[in-house]
């Protein structure tokens, strides 16, 4: 059985943080579709109101209500700006957040790398001690076998 890998608490932090950096881009990723959802929301609601507009200067025309209908797309643009920022900002987090994971991957990949590189030590040795305790018994029955001694 090969000895206790002396950094296993070490890669169980980096494995957890991995897990973790994981759920975080999925929680943007979800963030990311619902703004996505708002975004498309909001421009299906500024073509309403474009639609309307084109109505409404057509024929008799209520100058009220086509000024309420400016001021809702000036609303509705400006919203939609703000929502396009808040995508650019998730997008700029998810980059982030997706280096973080390759980074902590890499991390913790070199430790799994050490660890396997400590087993393999270890059955090298455990295998020069067979070898040798091989040679110990066949040098034994070769000397009991020289000496008449069975």
């Amino acid at each position: 059985m090969p000895p206790k890998f002396s950094l296993q608490p070490v890669l169980d932090y980096r494995e957890t943080r991995v897990e973790i950096l994981e759920i975080e881009l999925g929680r943007l990723l979800q963030a990311q579709q619902r703004g996505i959802t708002f975004l498309e929301a909001l421009e299906s609601s500024r073509d309403h109101i474009l639609e309307e507009l084109g109505k409404k200067q057509t024929g008799e025309i209520d100058l009220y209500l086509i000024t309420r209908l400016h001021s809702n797309l000036d609303t509705v643009n400006e919203r939609i700006v703000e929502q396009q920022t808040r995508l650019i900002e998730i997008a700029q987090q998810i980059k982030e957040k997706q280096q973080e994971i390759v980074n902590a991957k890499q991390d913790a990949e070199a430790l799994v790398k050490l660890k396997e590189h400590e087993i393999e030590r270890y059955k090298k040795e455990e295998q020069k001690k067979e070898n040798r305790l091989q040679d110990d018994i066949y040098i034994a029955r070769a000397y009991h076998h020289t000496n008449g001694v069975i």
